[in-house]
Formats: C-alpha cells, structure tokens, sequence
C-alpha cells in the first residue's frame, strides 16, 4: 500500500504552529459546570451575521484542514516510534466522502492498537462549541480505540487534545437537531 497522496501532495492551507516541531497535543481543559448560553453573547451575536453558505463552506475547508494536519501528525508519531509498518496502513476515508462511518481518521498506537480518530477543528479556543451526529454512536460502540481529537487555535497556534467515551464526561452535549417525522 502507497503513502496517502496527503503526504505527497500539499494543500495550500496550512496551520500555523506555536512549536517548531509542529502541532501540540495537550491535556482537555478543565470540567466547566456552567451552560456555554451564557458565555459569551457578543461573539454569538456576532457570529449570527455572517452568511451562512459562506461560513458554511469555510468550516468545511477548516475541518478538512484539520484533518489533514492530524492524519500527517499521526503517520509522523509513528514513524518516530518505529511503525513506518502501522503508518502506512493508516486510513482517511473522510477524505474520500466516506463521511457516514462516524470517524474521520483510523490510526493506531505503536503497541498496534487501533484508533478511531473524529477531528473537530476550530480557529477559536479550546472551549468553542462543535456539532456531533453520529460519532456520539461510535464512541459508545467503541469505548476503548474511539478518539475525539479536538483541534483549536488552528490558524493561530494550532493545539489538539483527546476526548475518550464516555463523551458526556468531558463534554456537555446539548441536544440540537431533531429529526421530524409527521404522523
């Protein structure tokens, strides 16, 4: 199996690092008790009048971006730990629209554990607000190799920490899409 054209091919947008030796895994923040409604109420204001398509296309080249810099960050640790073997036969098929499999990246660890790895990338801190679907399913099916891998400050430091199920002991999750049906 070749390398993934990710590392052969660079993209134009690019995260800008605090360290030189790339982007930071860092512990999640802190367990904050209050609702994120009332942090806040400029910037959400703010944010409310932008137009949606744009913004919603420029969250999708942020994520996408995202995910390139953990699956190169990811095939990089490997390889420093002697798994060039395991590197290769990491896989991305978020980067080939196979968007439906509730993870974006399967990597492993040296030991040749499994990982299931859902990227949430932000230019914002480490306590902006994501949306979740069906990863919520994943985790729970898959508690000991799922990964939620939470990119913020992307584009001005880029930092990353882990979320292991369960998910609602690191994050609050607040119901927000229902599916509607008429009777």
């Amino acid at each position: 199996m070749g390398l993934h054209p990710i590392l052969t091919d660079p993209v134009s947008v690019k995260p800008r690092f605090t360290s030189a030796e790339g982007p930071v895994l860092v512990p999640p923040p802190a367990f904050l008790n209050s609702d994120p409604q009332d942090r806040q109420p400029v910037l959400r204001r703010l944010l409310g009048k932008y137009d949606p398509a744009a913004r919603d296309d420029f969250n999708r080249s942020l994520g996408r971006a995202g995910e390139e810099m953990v699956f190169k960050f990811e095939y990089d640790r490997l390889c420093q730990a002697g798994r060039r073997d395991l590197a290769k036969e990491m896989d991305w098929p978020a980067d080939r629209g196979e968007d439906d499999k509730g993870y974006d990246i399967r990597s492993f660890e040296p030991d040749g554990e499994e990982s299931l790895l859902e990227i949430k990338t932000t230019n914002g801190h480490a306590r902006t607000r994501f949306w979740l679907s069906r990863q919520y399913e994943v985790a729970a099916q898959n508690p000991s190799t799922y990964r939620i891998r939470r990119v913020f400050h992307f584009e001005n430091g880029a930092e990353m920490f882990d979320i292991k199920p369960p998910l609602d002991a690191g994050l609050l999750l607040i119901p927000d899409k229902y599916v509607a049906v008429p009777r």
